[in-house]
């Protein structure tokens, strides 16, 4: 810096190179660049006070919340641009013709009713609002149905299962390509399997139901970080697949939801049991009924090994054969009408040595256990396991 104050034509070199940065945001008190605060009081040198002498300002995220401190005759290259809550002709005279097409366009869909215009400028279009109404509505369909629609982010902003149907058909008239997508922030959380509630339910269930839409698995090939595997298809063309699927943003937890045009051999049938996806939807629910739920598995599976226990495990000797040093527990094989062939222990006390007998008892001397015996052969079963 000491070198260029006392060097005039390294000044002048430097003035006429643009001032590159990585972000800059521009408000009505303050400038942010590359996430450093610029306070400056006076309005005509607030943006001055960085440009230090340039003509030209090169910055990959621009942000204009306040049009008013920009010189008229600076233009600045961008990339990402994210228009606030002003009018999208208040912002774009200062951007150089040269960055257009943007790679991104954040606007305010209140803010710039004649939206549809500026559809071609970028390459993928940030939607939002401040209050959101039926007119804004209507706006956000036409610029989805416009066929030169790039590919769109909804910022808080919901559609109805009407508006994701004709959109599918809208894509299919217009013959979109893979890779065409619509991503909703927050505007629309659901769980492709199991619903959070009973409206979004039936939103999921109508869309399968018209677009003949089915549950399916994203493949290995497509999946990245903190995509949902689970999935909904819905049949597109030849050769794609429009699919619905969530991305879940850690540590929040909310869902970024998904449509996109997809090559058929993105997804698959999954596996039988996906216990990432099951644990994933067993957390979605209330404490009171994650508890209801392991209760009762715990009570089917009891349920279950005293089945097991009665059919498969044990048979007892009747109490009228059962003398001591008898175990009455024993394995019954049918012989013929009157007969079994019985399979039992007998323990020599104290030294407990096992004999096993095999004997031809008469039907009726074996029967089924007692509550107290299948309690005492579960916990024997549980420990042996």
């Amino acid at each position: 810096l000491d070198l260029n104050f006392h060097c005039p034509a390294l000044r002048s070199a430097e003035v006429s190179v643009p001032l590159n940065l990585q972000s800059l945001t521009l408000k009505r008190t303050i400038i942010v660049a590359n996430d450093v605060c610029y306070k400056v009081e006076s309005k005509s040198q607030r943006i001055k006070s960085i440009l230090d002498g340039r003509k030209h300002v090169c910055v990959e995220i621009l942000k204009i919340h306040d049009s008013n401190v920009i010189p008229d005759s600076l233009k600045i290259s961008t990339k990402i641009l994210d228009s606030g809550d002003l009018h999208l002709e208040e912002v774009l005279p200062f951007i150089n013709e040269a960055s257009f097409p943007l790679r991104k366009l954040r606007a305010n869909i209140a803010k710039t009713p004649n939206l549809k215009k500026y559809l071609r400028c970028t390459q993928k279009l940030i939607l939002f609002e401040t209050n959101y109404n039926e007119e804004q509505e209507d706006l956000v369909r036409s610029i989805l149905y416009d066929r030169k629609c790039p590919n769109v982010v909804l910022e808080s902003i919901g559609l109805s299962s009407n508006t994701v149907v004709t959109l599918i058909q809208n894509w299919k008239d217009n013959r979109k390509k893979d890779g065409t997508v619509l991503t909703m922030q927050n505007g629309f959380r659901f769980l492709p399997i199991v619903a959070l509630n009973f409206d979004e339910f039936l939103y999921i269930d109508e869309l399968r139901e018209v677009l003949d839409g089915r549950t399916a698995y994203l493949n290995n090939s497509v999946l990245q970080n903190n995509m949902d595997r689970r999935c909904i298809s819905f049949p597109f063309n030849q050769t794609c697949k429009v699919v619905l699927y969530n991305i879940r943003d850690e540590p929040s937890g909310n869902l970024t939801t998904k449509l996109e045009v997809m090559p058929i051999g993105s997804i698959g049938e999954g596996p039988l049991f996906d216990f990432l996806t099951f644990w994933e939807t067993f957390r979605a629910f209330p404490i009171l009924s994650q508890i209801l739920i392991i209760v009762s598995f715990l009570m089917l599976i009891f349920i279950l090994l005293l089945l097991f226990c009665i059919s498969f495990k044990f048979i007892l000797l009747a109490g009228n054969l059962s003398k001591n040093k008898m175990d009455r527990r024993c394995a019954s094989f049918p012989i013929n009408q009157t007969s079994e062939l019985v399979l039992y222990r007998i323990r020599d006390r104290p030294i407990w040595n096992k004999r096993i007998k095999l004997e031809v008892m008469p039907i009726g001397s074996t029967g089924p256990p007692t509550l107290f015996d299948i309690f005492i052969d579960l916990l024997i079963l549980l420990c042996y396991k």
